[in-house]
């Protein structure tokens, strides 16, 4: 019943193979999230709204979702119901398949809001690029914006290469978890914990207030 379709095989992400060597060996601090934490539960929405803060990306897998799965992780739904009263339509999930020219005929993105009642963005661009579909969604400014990941060099370096706070947030669950993804986490998640260690940290944003976050992890 709440199977998603978005196994499906991906076509070649451009802006990942080519911004990759930029993050990891010129800016690092694209890779360090401005808050890391367990899960949304950690986060204040009425604290990012408080902030000015005006629309909310979310990645789906793994952030909001197990993976494949259209259903709000039990242990976050009541969380996020907090989003959603906080920001009721200034919410968006941003995938790397669904939503993108890998998903025929926007099957699964159709899918995807069907069960969980949330718009999945249609953008042409793989996370770390593809800007231009988030603001033409929410007639904003990127400053003005929120990403949620738990991808490092894809959703956290996408947030920060365009000026977005972001959030990175600990794996929900290894059941089902896509076996290509699983061996770039341990890759990627190890440097960003190293690189914090030695100083590295998230660029700077003016509204970036330490209350956003109940429990940051680092």
């Amino acid at each position: 019943m709440y199977q998603s379709s978005h196994s499906m095989s991906q076509s070649f992400n451009f802006d990942a193979v080519v911004y990759f060597p930029w993050a990891r060996f010129i800016r690092k601090s694209l890779a360090i999230p401005h808050f890391s934490v367990n899960d949304i539960s950690k986060i204040d929405p009425e604290k990012l709204k408080y902030y000015g803060f005006k629309g909310l990306v979310f990645d789906k897998d793994n952030t909001l979702t197990a993976p494949y799965v259209n259903q709000i992780y039990p242990s976050i739904s009541e969380s996020f119901q907090g989003f959603q009263t906080t920001y009721a339509d200034r919410i968006v999930i941003m995938s790397n398949s669904a939503g993108t020219k890998d998903d025929r005929n926007y099957e699964d993105a159709k899918k995807i809001e069907s069960d969980l009642g949330i718009a999945v963005l249609r953008h042409d661009r793989k996370k770390p690029g593809g800007i231009e579909a988030v603001t033409d969604y929410f007639h904003c400014l990127p400053k003005e914006l929120v990403m949620f990941g738990d991808r490092i060099f894809t959703d956290i370096v996408f947030g920060n290469r365009y000026g977005m706070l972001t959030i990175h947030t600990a794996l929900l669950t290894e059941e089902g978890d896509n076996k290509a993804t699983a061996k770039i986490r341990k890759y990627e998640l190890p440097l960003m914990k190293k690189w914090i260690t030695e100083g590295k940290t998230a660029p700077s944003h003016n509204n970036y207030h330490s209350d956003i976050c109940l429990e940051n992890l680092f």
